[in-house]
């Protein structure tokens, strides 16, 4: 496991897929941090899902910028935004696609983006490759 995906662990994110009202397990691993309990994701199964990596995180990228296009056609409102390193916001081009997203966020070195509409928001750190899509909470 990762520096970032036990930091969320941490925080309290559940792993991906696993339901909301599902606890999690607590699993002791040998890990490069000597005696820190390491989360491992339960059985994947329907539900909701809270951080992928990978490949997985470019797809969570593509449906979120499908579901901003959408909200933006209906007529709600939706954005797009960069957190350069310094903690400094720009607006991002979302409209121009996943590629175009992630070039754009590893030229300016983008701490986070962040993509969100009526209801549900996309974060993602784009030099870790880690990202989440989720409703926003009742």
């Amino acid at each position: 496991m990762d520096e970032f995906a036990r930091m969320m662990s941490m925080e309290g994110v559940r792993p991906l897929d696993q339901k909301k009202e599902v606890s999690r397990r607590i699993v002791k691993q040998a890990s490069p941090v000597p005696s820190q309990p390491l989360v491992t994701p339960p059985e994947l199964g329907p539900g909701g899902y809270a951080w992928v990596t990978g490949p997985r995180a470019r797809t969570a990228l593509e449906t979120a910028l499908e579901r901003l296009a959408n909200e933006i056609r209906n007529g709600r409102r939706g954005w797009a935004t960069g957190i350069l390193q310094d903690g400094r916001t720009v607006t991002l081009p979302a409209s121009s696609g996943a590629a175009s997203l992630l070039g754009t966020a590893d030229r300016q070195s983008l701490r986070l983006m962040i993509v969100g509409g009526d209801g549900w928001t996309f974060v993602m750190h784009p030099l870790m490759g880690v990202a989440t899509l989720d409703d926003d909470p009742a």
